[in-house]
């Protein structure tokens, strides 16, 4: 019997989150509707000028977590932080949800960007994310950072496909990786920023291939990650050129809601409802936190598939990627339907 539905590796981010005009987007040259790295200096000019921003405990896996837990699973989450005010905010939003923290806190040095990673997320009136972030010290994670204990404690390590950019830090999650392969433990990955194009990443990516027994991601990343043409648009289509691989594989689509290829075909996830968007931040981590607690439970892959999309809703609907409220009594009906 293990103690943990599902410990995740990642990056220990602290969003700061706020509306604003595509003027300041421009004003500090942002790309609108993608990631721009920045020092952590320049972040904190950017953000002085933010008005009613929202500080919130992010990242991907880690927002993840917070999912499972309000789903009602048992959840872990090993990074690394500095002893700054985002760190604390970090590990204290970690200890009233429950989620066990394997997040060790370092000394905090302003004059190397020494810092935790931050990541600012400015929502347009379109409802379109820009991000501008600085991963901070989340890359200096060390095997001795990795609590092995916690993972031979559960059913599913979800691993934050960044955390294998940095040499550093790749070696550290390869030993977390060995450790659950070795114990049977599954093995998740999301690809959450990658860039594709990246010679550095192409490594990164075999590694995603060759490992995951479920990965998870939007249709740009499964297609960069097996190499899939926008000329195959068809499911069916898209489901021969990954016949040959034994992954569950969680592709969400937008409106279009999602579909779960495996080896048992492909289950089609309709979207649901988007009429009262408030900001879609942690939606995709949403739907990892969701598919993977429900995956963690026993339901089948329709079923998880569903929960996912259904998690993803209810985050949309406020700020932030983590909830408010409780899933598991908002989907209580749901989920009482499909445990085995």
């Amino acid at each position: 019997m293990t103690t943990f539905d599902v410990t995740a590796i990642g990056v220990a981010f602290v969003d700061v989150v706020a509306n604003v005009t595509e003027e300041f987007l421009q004003n500090y040259s942002l790309t609108k509707g993608q990631g721009n790295t920045l020092p952590i200096a320049v972040l904190r000019e950017i953000r002085k000028n933010l008005m009613d921003s929202r500080v919130i405990p992010g990242g991907t896996a880690a927002n993840a977590m917070s999912n499972v837990a309000s789903l009602g699973g048992k959840a872990a989450f090993i990074g690394k932080a500095c002893e700054d005010t985002m760190g604390e905010k970090f590990k204290e939003a970690f200890d009233k949800s429950g989620i066990k923290s394997c997040v060790p806190l370092v000394k905090f040095d302003r004059e190397i960007d020494r810092a935790t990673a931050r990541c600012l997320v400015m929502v347009t009136p379109d409802h379109d994310r820009t991000f501008a972030f600085n991963m901070g010290i989340c890359e200096e994670i060390d095997e001795e950072d990795i609590d092995v204990r916690t993972i031979l404690d559960s059913k599913i390590l979800f691993i934050e496909g960044q955390m294998l950019v940095s040499r550093r830090a790749r070696q550290a999650v390869m030993t977390a990786l060995n450790t659950a392969k070795q114990a049977g433990v599954k093995v998740a990955f999301n690809m959450h920023d990658l860039n594709f194009r990246a010679v550095a990443v192409q490594e990164v990516i075999e590694t995603i291939r060759s490992q995951a027994d479920i990965l998870i991601g939007n249709e740009r990343e499964i297609r960069g990650c097996f190499e899939i043409d926008r000329s195959v648009t068809d499911m069916d289509a898209f489901m021969n050129v990954l016949s040959d691989r034994r992954q569950v594989l969680a592709m969400t689509r937008g409106s279009k809601g999602a579909c779960v290829f495996s080896d048992q075909g492909i289950a089609t996830v309709a979207s649901e409802n988007h009429q009262a968007i408030v900001d879609s931040t942690g939606a995709g981590d949403a739907f990892a936190g969701g598919f993977l607690y429900g995956l963690s439970q026993g339901m089948s892959l329709p079923a998880a598939g569903k929960l996912a999309a259904l998690t993803a809703a209810e985050i949309i609907r406020i700020w932030g990627g983590r909830p408010e409220k409780s899933l598991a009594l908002e989907l209580k009906s749901y989920l009482d339907s499909v445990r085995p």
